[in-house]
């Protein structure tokens, strides 16, 4: 028998052993870039390393990887959760670029993340007011106005992403660890931290594997963080409404909130697919399905009730805040029945155009579900495909 010749196609590498947890999990190369890889860049996840920047040797360690799991415990590095603002940015003073930022940001980003003058002044002017007490807040306004002049400068796209996620990562790992205990007058500026990472988790480039609620089958921080909100909203609800700091924005989104439970009419185009999904579907999965499509029933309703651009707006966007985590799950699973669930959301998401930070979302989404999906299912979101107006 002849001895076996090695592979031609494969070019010997030296094995890394210092590359980040969630490349090592995935068991892919990780190009140690920090403080965030490119790879948990472009997906959108916290990035962590086992050991310092300085070269000592990674201690031994056996926990399994957390990011299956929709806990915000889980991204909470100890040494962060334990370092206040003060000391892991002292006496902070910003690079000529950053000033930029902020200046692009306050005279034309701001502008653009409202429909509502009420709102839009609330961006531009409140926001970074919170800013200057919370730098996490701060770095979230640079990092969406790098996002924003990318767009305008193309020359200098790649530069202005990178320092976006530069900015964000840094700005996440502040603000995470704080969900757990974000009472008082934390609630705020963590609350709209939150705001802000979806709007960047819109803006920033798409990956192909990238379904918004799942990336590459891990959850995103920004879903971690806004899940925390909605927890901490929901075990700690009277003392925060209490606040007397809490401003008309926070108000308006409950009060939408609260409407949004109440819309109980039918949708013809979710009505069959529910229908497709009890005949069909697992009956351990129909639970789950069922009530992400509830809760989409109720988003498009509200989209066509409500008078403002601003209240179509959050009202699209609110299905992610209240889609339960079982259909997550599912989705994270690469679920048929839950691809066609999230084909619908595209039709909202699509009447959002709009918004830069929301374009060519519909169509990135709608062509990544068509192609995952068998031809039956392509059957099951044709009026989803029509709506949005994409065709194979």
């Amino acid at each position: 028998m002849p001895a076996q010749r090695p592979n031609p196609s494969r070019r010997p590498h030296s094995k890394s052993r210092t590359g980040c947890r969630v490349c090592k999990s995935r068991r892919v190369k990780c190009d140690e870039t920090r403080p965030s890889c490119r790879r948990c860049q472009t997906h959108g996840v916290r990035c962590e390393f086992d050991y310092p920047i300085d070269g000592t040797a990674p201690r031994a360690h056996h926990e399994h990887n957390g990011r299956d799991t929709l806990s915000i415990n889980h991204l909470i590095s100890p040494s962060v959760a334990s370092t206040p603002e003060s000391i892991l940015f002292p006496g902070t003073w910003f690079s000529v670029f950053e000033l930029e930022l902020f200046h692009h940001y306050i005279t034309s980003t701001s502008l653009t993340l409202a429909c509502d003058p009420v709102a839009r002044n609330f961006w531009r002017v409140n926001v970074p007011q919170l800013g200057f007490s919370h730098i996490y807040v701060l770095k979230g306004v640079f990092a969406i106005a790098a996002l924003h002049l990318a767009r305008l400068r193309p020359q200098q796209r790649d530069s202005l992403v990178e320092q976006a996620m530069i900015n964000h990562t840094a700005a996440s790992s502040m603000a995470l660890p704080l969900i757990t205990s974000a009472s008082g007058e934390l609630f705020q500026p963590v609350f709209h931290f939150s705001i802000l990472t979806t709007m960047i988790t819109f803006a920033r480039p798409r990956a192909p594997d990238n379904f918004l609620l799942v990336s590459d089958g891990i959850v995103p921080d920004w879903l971690l963080l806004t899940r925390g909100v909605r927890s901490l909203l929901q075990s700690q609800g009277d003392a925060v409404l209490s606040m007397s700091s809490l401003d008309a924005l926070f108000y308006a989104g409950m009060q939408l909130s609260s409407r949004w439970e109440h819309e109980n009419k039918e949708h013809e185009g979710l009505k069959d697919l529910e229908t497709n999904i009890r005949l069909h579907a697992a009956p351990e999965k129909v639970a789950a399905l069922c009530d992400g499509i509830l809760a989409l029933k109720r988003c498009f309703n509200l989209f066509n009730s409500v008078a403002s651009e601003e209240e179509r707006m959050r009202s699209a966007l609110l299905w992610m805040v209240k889609v339960p985590d079982p259909f997550i799950e599912l989705l994270k699973s690469q679920n048929s029945e839950a691809l066609c669930v999230l084909a619908f959301f595209c039709v909202l998401l699509r009447r959002l155009e709009h918004l830069w930070w929301i374009e060519g979302w519909a169509f990135h989404l709608i062509e990544r579900i068509y192609t995952m999906l068998d031809e039956r299912y392509r059957l099951w979101i044709r009026w989803p495909l029509e709506e949005i107006g994409w065709a194979p």
